[in-house]
């Protein structure tokens, strides 16, 4: 029974470790390979910032949808029960007496019942306020949204560069650990063989020595850029909208096409193509549509519609279904054409208002002229500095080339003895320092045109 038993749970735990093997204890444990339109895709659905300005344009095109809702008049219907306080009715009538031929008068005094006291009143009224700058109200609604669009547009755009970059910049720091690794296998190797020259009695202490300390040294800096590199990819799976956790593998490489770029062209072709220039020109246009509107308010009459009906039950114990016996005594239809004098004078509260708005569309048409000279100071930069990045990556790529050959005689130097120990550590740290120098240059290059595909709000090839 025990053996059965024994079979049975080692048969189980056999599967158990089977079905695990095969099957991840966490999908989100799983490696997921990004490229880095895999990254913007991501980003643009699952961004909160981005999630957030949509909901702000959503608003603002319901808004535009339905701008037309002005015209639409202001109804309002009410039901009233009402019980007087007064306990009798007192009055006096008069009549034609024929005896004296004159007008007597008789006064009297009824008191009122219960439901005497009570009064049941209905009531719908719809007005309706019409002004010239409603139409303008309208336009501007409309050109809300359109700059909805464009700060929508503009949030898109920022993100995208900030994958883009975070996305390059983590696979420099792959790529710098990849090299930082590589030289600590080779320095490595050559431990082994000098403990084997050493025991061999070929090279000193001292020197086997100096190659343990140097492996020993570059271990602790490999760790803290993995470290580093662990907590760049955590931010860049916060920025895309993944879960906590989730273990991404980038896919792509840090090699861009160095092209040479007209400063004069992309400032001629692709200057009024960027959205922040379109989002002040939007800005200058809805505060002219404003302008136009508080002039028609000051200088334009209005005009007040208004339709009411406000029935009446004859007796409070009649039949409320029977429209007999409703009375509308002062229900009634009006038209009011009304103008503020107040308002037109120049110095009023209005008046001063007009000429706020005035010089707020001079100084918003300034910052447009300042704010298009320095886009095209940014562009002209921006050129310049991807040059002189073209210029220092060729210069680099043969300094490579150069502490490569250096290090190789060096290495060759070493194991024939004509080379010291530290001279090898400073043609291998040259040549490291070499290629992460190639490696950052780049990187700055593909920054820097990410940045002037921004600025000119265009794909350059």
């Amino acid at each position: 029974m025990t053996r059965r038993f024994i079979g049975r749970a080692a048969l189980v735990a056999w599967l158990a470790s089977a079905f695990f093997a095969i099957t991840p204890l966490n999908a989100e444990e799983a490696v997921r390979t990004l490229t880095v339109d895999d990254a913007v895709s991501l980003a643009m659905e699952n961004n909160i910032q981005l999630q957030s300005q949509a909901i702000d344009l959503r608003m603002k095109k319901r808004d535009a949808d339905f701008a037309w809702n002005a015209f639409v008049p202001s109804v309002q219907a009410t039901g009233t029960l009402f019980r007087s306080n007064m306990d009798e009715v007192s009055g006096s009538v008069t009549y034609f007496n024929p005896m004296t031929m004159s007008l007597d008068s008789v006064s009297y005094t009824q008191e009122l019942e219960e439901k005497d006291r009570w009064r049941a009143m209905a009531g719908l009224s719809a007005t309706l306020n019409l002004n010239a700058a409603l139409f303008d109200g309208l336009k501007a609604t409309r050109q809300g949204y359109e700059s909805g669009l464009i700060s929508w547009e503009q949030a898109r755009q920022q993100t995208e560069l900030n994958v883009k970059k975070a996305f390059y910049g983590i696979l420099v720091q792959e790529e710098a650990l990849k090299l930082a690794k590589d030289k600590l296998a080779t320095s490595e190797e050559r431990l082994r063989q000098t403990q084997t020259n050493f025991r061999n009695g070929l090279v000193p202490e001292l020197a086997y020595l100096q190659t343990q300390l140097g492996v020993e040294t570059q271990k602790p800096a490999i760790q803290e850029s993995e470290l580093g590199l662990a907590q760049s990819k955590a931010m860049f799976t916060f920025l895309i909208g993944l879960p906590v956790g989730t273990a991404v593998e980038l896919s792509g490489s840090i090699d861009p096409k160095l092209d040479a770029y007209d400063a004069d062209a992309l400032v001629r072709d692709h200057l009024a193509d960027r959205l922040d220039l379109a989002a002040l020109r939007k800005g200058t246009e809805l505060m002219k549509t404003q302008l136009r509107a508080t002039k028609l308010q000051m200088y334009t009459p209005s005009l007040s519609l208004s339709q009411s009906f406000s029935p009446a039950l004859s007796a409070i114990d009649a039949d409320w279904l029977d429209g007999d016996n409703w009375t509308d005594s002062s229900g009634g239809f009006s038209a009011t054409l009304a103008f503020n004098l107040t308002n037109a004078l120049p110095f009023s509260s209005q008046g001063q208002n007009l000429q706020d708005l005035k010089d707020n569309v001079a100084k918003m048409d300034l910052t447009w002229k300042q704010a298009a000279d320095n886009a095209e100071l940014e562009i002209r930069n921006l050129v310049r500095k991807l040059d002189k990045s073209r210029s220092s990556i060729q210069a680099m790529e043969l300094n490579v080339k150069i502490a490569e050959k250096a290090y190789g005689l060096s290495e060759q130097g070493y194991r024939a003895g004509t080379i010291e120990w530290l001279d090898l550590k400073d043609a291998e740290n040259t040549l490291m320092q070499a290629r992460l120098g190639v490696l950052s240059e780049k990187f700055t290059y593909l920054s820097t045109r990410l940045d002037l595909e921004t600025a000119t709000n265009t794909k350059l090839n």
